[in-house]
């Protein structure tokens, strides 16, 4: 049994977590510089994972290194590392990190540390306090990973992950005999300690990897939305509006039911950018585009077509209705509420397909029609609805 025990050597345990660590690290850091500034946390994580690496580096060279470095050094690391983590996930959530008290409590830990390195030489009592602080960490890591948007795989992976480090670490405790002498030796060979600083080793890596996971779902929901929306208004762009148009055109078929189209567009904006400026012009585009997404269903779609012409697209809604929504629109946006801006009005066209004979042929050929009522309400004056 002796030599088997001899090849489990815990050092290896550590030297394989401090490798993994700065591997996973120097992916993190590589996402912190490529990924959009909205995905915050990834440099915090990215160092958080250099200093647990390094202090498992340190925590190998026990008894080669002085206790300074090896024991207490390395303690402090591993705990502002843990912070970090906790700090990373805070930005990731929009939050402002919170450093105090946690760096109080660290302080204490250090000092308490110190004295039973130094001190008293407990070994009992140094395990006892790392495994309280990790169980603290984790727990609160494990929560904020569990409230992390998108509620995926990469989410989830990462609450296990912190939730096995504070299982490991409550294991930890449990076994932690206080009426028998443990060995103050760097790398005691007893199975406990082993599996201890194995999972560890392992623990790093799945961290890294959970919050890698993390930011990947995080990019894809950012990019989808970025090739989805106009980056103006954050309404639909034109290549999603007919992807959906051409599932509710679908269904309207299928079912026989009414499927409308208004187009609207904006009443003299070219004087508007030339007398108050492009940015006043921008801000009448959003103020029209959320004014009329507050008056639509669930179900109604809204899209920016470019400048200052919109479409909106209404399932199940026949001419009247249509009309009455348009016109529901018009009075809204023609309300001067923000001081900031000008009034505006709007024109609107609107279209009805019904899967009678001489209805539209396709969703493009349904606007075409509302875009011919849209010419009519500007010859008519502007500032009025043509269905």
């Amino acid at each position: 049994m002796a030599p088997t025990m001899d090849l489990i050597d815990p050092r290896t345990f550590l030297l394989v977590a401090n490798l993994l660590g700065l591997l996973c690290a120097l992916v993190l850091w590589v996402q912190a510089r490529s990924f959009p500034t909205e995905i915050a946390g990834l440099r915090d994580w990215a160092l958080a994972v250099v200093l647990i690496s390094c202090a498992s580096g340190l925590a190998s060279l026990r008894g080669i290194l002085h206790d300074g470095f090896a024991i207490v050094l390395a303690s402090g690391l591993l705990l502002f590392g843990e912070l970090l983590l906790i700090v990373g996930l805070q930005r990731y959530h929009g939050r402002r990190p919170v450093w105090r008290p946690t760096l109080d409590v660290i302080g204490a830990a250090l000092l308490l540390i110190v004295f039973l390195t130094f001190g008293t030489h407990n070994y009992q009592g140094r395990i006892f306090i790392m495994a309280l602080a990790h169980i603290g960490f984790f727990a609160y890591g494990a929560w904020l990973a569990w409230r992390a948007q998108p509620a995926g795989f990469g989410s989830r992976f990462l609450t296990v992950a912190f939730l096995l480090g504070v299982v490991v670490a409550a294991w930890r405790l449990a076994t932690l005999s206080m009426g028998t002498a443990e060995s103050d030796e760097a790398f005691d060979r007893n199975l406990i300690q082993q599996v201890y600083l194995g999972v560890f080793s392992l623990g790093v890596l799945g961290l890294s990897i959970g919050f890698i996971l993390l930011a990947n779902e995080r990019l894809r929901v950012e990019l989808e939305f970025m090739a989805t929306r106009d980056p103006m208004t954050g309404m639909l762009n034109r290549r999603a509006f007919f992807a959906r148009a051409a599932v509710e055109w679908a269904r309207a078929v299928r079912a026989h039911r009414p499927l409308a189209v208004v187009t609207a567009d904006i009443d003299f904006f070219k004087k508007v950018n030339d007398t108050y400026g492009h940015h006043v012009g921008d801000l009448v585009i959003k103020d029209f585009a959320l004014r009329a997404s507050r008056l639509l269903r669930v179900p109604d779609i809204l899209a920016r077509f470019g400048g200052e012409e919109f479409v909106i697209l209404l399932p199940d809604t026949d001419l009247a209705n249509a009309c009455h929504v348009a016109e529901r629109i018009r009075k809204e946006v023609a309300t001067h509420r923000d001081k900031a801006l000008p009034t505006y009005t709007a024109s609107l066209g609107v279209a009805v397909a019904q899967g009678a004979p001489g209805d539209a042929a396709d969703i493009e050929a349904l606007i075409a029609e509302a875009d011919a009522a849209l010419y009519r309400a500007k010859q008519g004056g502007r500032n009025r609805v043509e269905g």
